[in-house]
Parts: C-alpha cells; structure tokens; sequence
C-alpha cells in the first residue's frame, strides 16, 4: 500500500489523539471531523482500532481523512485481528499502510516531530478472553511479551508514549468497579501486562503517556523515582467526542509543566 509521501512522518502543528473505536464507522467519522474542525494535521489512535479491519471501515476512514488532508497513525489495542495485522508489510518508514492514509504504528516504533521524541507501543491483556475464540475474537499477540520490553528499553528515552494499556502504579477511575467479578487469574494476567509496562516507563522516562483500554477520560501523574509522567487517559465510541479525543499543539503533546524530569 503506497504512502502519501511519508505523510504521517511530517512533522504537525496539531494533534488529534483519540481512544478507543472498536471498528465504529460512524464514530470514526465523527471523530475525523472533529479533528479536522479543530485543525489537527495528524490523528494518533490508542488501540482497538479496527478489529477484524472489513475494507469498509479503512475505505471510509481513509477517504474521511483524504477529504480533510489528515493521516491516522493508529497502535493495536488488544481487540484487533493480530494474524491479519501483522502479516501485513512494514514499509521502509516504519509504518504498515493499510490504506494511504490509515497506518500502523507497530511496537517500539520511534519517530520525530520537531523536537518531539515519539514513542508507539501497543497492547494490552484481555480479561475477557475466556469469553472469546482465540484466532477469531481475541489473539496471544495481544500482551507486550518480553522482546518488546528489551527492544523499547534498548532503545532509550522519549518525550511521548502512545500507549493502549496504563502502566502500573496509575489508578485508573472505574477500573475496579468494572473489573469486578473477573476470575482472579484473568485480572493478575491483566496486572502482568500493566508491570511491563510500568518497567518500560520508569526505563524510558516521557514526559507524557497517552492510553485507551479502560475507557475512561482521566488524568493522573506518575511519580518515579528520578521522574514524573503525566498520564491522560481516554474514552471509547458511543461517549462524546470530547471523552474520546484531545487535540493538542505540538509543543503540548510531549510536555507539561508538571511532568519535567526531576533529574
């Protein structure tokens, strides 16, 4: 799938960042409008994007996108088709196209706008697997396994991680109450995944850390020991447009004045 000249790579004045869509046209939509009323130039997806990623939800989102000269760059949730995503081509940027203007951002992908030191890193657990088909309803490349951890950490500090889970150590609002009644292990597998996370955090340092998954607008700060990150996380389709996306300038997206190093 050819790019639009490297699109997603050019560095923005604005930045719409949106949460979860569950593969919701109609949202989608919505949402690709609001951004482009709000001027953004790019729009960063948390996860659970497409799903099983039928032609006429990436068809309408790119021409959605291609009507108001935007691109949407897009990490995998947990509720995403893995077998069909990750067979497709990496090109040589980084990116996989699935349409010109519709990209994956794989794991660990790292990339520049301006001074802004960007960072992808998908996925979460599925504590509902045990209510799905593993292969058709959910997929073991869900969770960030090791590798992912050696490779983001190897690789340094960022200004800005998008993320799809919330590391360890953020309280999350509603997160027990809509948790309650999960099996034990399903909820200590979910934890797993948010430790690892945690661990890359406190390696990686950003300044700020956007994620999906729980489906809540919050924001919190997350104190290291040598560091401070501000945690925004955002809503799903079916809430307001302003619960599931933010748009920020780019001087904004990987700065705050609460969430400088402390060292």
């Amino acid at each position: 799938m050819a790019s639009v000249d490297g699109l997603f790579l050019r560095t923005p004045a604005r930045v719409a960042i949106a949460g979860d869509w569950h593969a919701n046209t109609e949202y989608g939509l919505d949402a690709i409008a609001h951004a482009a009323r709000r001027s953004a130039d790019v729009v960063v997806h948390l996860g659970d994007f497409g799903y099983h990623f039928m032609d006429s939800y990436l068809d309408a989102l790119d021409a959605a996108l291609s009507a108001h000269d935007m691109v949407l760059g897009f990490v995998e949730g947990n509720h995403e088709d893995f077998d069909w995503l990750l067979a497709q081509p990496i090109a040589d940027d980084g990116l996989r196209y699935l349409r010109p203007r519709v990209v994956h951002l794989p794991r660990g992908l790292r990339w520049t706008w301006g001074d802004v030191e960007c960072l992808a890193l998908g996925g979460a657990y599925s504590i509902d697997r045990f209510l799905r088909v593993p292969g058709t309803s959910w997929w073991p490349q869900e969770v960030i396994g090791p590798g992912d951890v050696e490779l983001v950490v190897g690789a340094g500090r960022a200004d800005v991680m998008f993320c799809h889970d919330c590391p360890a150590g953020v309280d999350v609002p509603g997160m027990a109450r809509d948790r309650f009644g999960f099996p034990e292990d399903e909820l200590a597998a979910s934890e797993a995944n948010r430790d690892r996370l945690r661990f890359i955090v406190d390696n990686v340092q950003p300044h700020r850390l956007w994620h999906g998954h729980f489906h809540h607008r919050h924001r919190a700060i997350l104190e290291g020991s040598d560091y401070r990150t501000v945690i925004d996380g955002l809503g799903r389709d079916k809430e307001p447009i302003d619960n599931n996306m933010v748009v920020v300038k780019l001087s904004e997206l990987g700065a705050h004045h609460a969430s400088r190093r402390l060292s």
